[in-house]
């Protein structure tokens, strides 16, 4: 009898531990991706007047001084997704001046130059879906983002782009980042939005249906 009762108590402990990790599958496939949203953006001090197609990462008057277009977004695209927010900062900081920006990105992407991130990317093998965010200089990525891009690995992961820019949209970071990162999951609807219309009132509302239709759920 004895023998008996130990053997069923047995039983009864292998089925409640079954259960307990039956749930905790259950309770992992349900829960949202991990997402952090990568930005690099650079506040000008420039005329608000002053438009052209070289340079996106104006800044936003109307919030702080600080605030680049890049920025903004990306902090948009936070409070949709509850995603970590990262800041890629360069070791050596670029020119707030516009003109003396454009100078620094032009020689730059002549000489293909690599600048070092001031800070090491957070753990990517926390994260499922990475939102990267930048602004377009001289019709292409800025070069800190090919640094982001060749000294990383998002091999698994899912890749979200936006831009803000002057006037070349995506230019040609959708090509070169699939070049860069073919083991990534490329989402191509990028989100790409003029500086001229960043401080638009749509833009939320604009942001907020891009994250819905672009966010992975479980």
């Amino acid at each position: 009898m004895r023998m008996k009762k130990v053997f069923n108590g047995f039983l009864v402990m292998l089925f409640m531990n079954f259960m307990g990790q039956t749930a905790l599958a259950s309770d992992n496939s349900s829960a949202p991706y991990r997402t952090l949203i990568i930005w690099f953006s650079q506040p000008e001090e420039m005329k608000a007047d002053a438009v052209d197609g070289f340079s996106g990462a104006s800044v936003l008057q109307k919030y702080t001084p600080e605030t680049g277009s890049t920025q903004f977004v990306a902090q948009l695209i936070q409070k949709q997704t509850h995603g970590d927010l990262f800041h890629l900062e360069t070791a050596t900081p670029y020119p707030r001046q516009h003109d003396a920006l454009l100078r620094v990105a032009e020689k730059e992407q002549q000489t293909q130059a690599r600048p070092s991130l001031k800070t090491p990317l957070p753990d990517l093998s926390d994260y499922d879906t990475i939102y990267v965010g930048y602004p377009i200089w001289w019709y292409t990525m800025p070069m800190v983002i090919y640094s982001l891009f060749e000294q990383n690995d998002f091999a698994g992961k899912t890749v979200i782009p936006f831009t803000t820019h002057g006037g070349s949209r995506l230019a040609d970071s959708l090509r070169e980042i699939a070049r860069m990162q073919p083991q990534a999951t490329l989402v191509t609807r990028a989100l790409s939005i003029s500086r001229n219309d960043i401080s638009g009132p749509d833009v939320p509302a604009q942001v907020e249906q891009w994250v819905k239709q672009v966010q992975p759920q479980r």
